[in-house]
């Protein structure tokens, strides 16, 4: 089943920080579609739940060195 989490990353210092983070959630099993839009923060993952729950994708944002926030 496929779900939508957003989260807010406020401590993007450029747009390679934010393209870090969509490739790292590009390459998370079961996540189908990553938006990320650096000027505002906001982080968009259509995945499937069952595979990858917002938690493994805030551990993933994380593990960058990036600090999500729920949306």
């Amino acid at each position: 089943m496929s779900d939508t989490t957003q989260f807010r990353v406020m401590d993007f210092d450029c747009p390679t920080c934010a393209g870090t983070v969509e490739r790292a959630l590009s390459n998370v099993d079961g996540v189908q579609h990553v938006e990320v839009h650096y000027a505002t923060g906001r982080v968009e993952v259509e995945h499937d739940d069952s595979i990858a729950d917002s938690d493994t994708l805030a551990q993933t944002i994380e593990n960058q060195g990036y600090t999500p926030q729920p949306a």
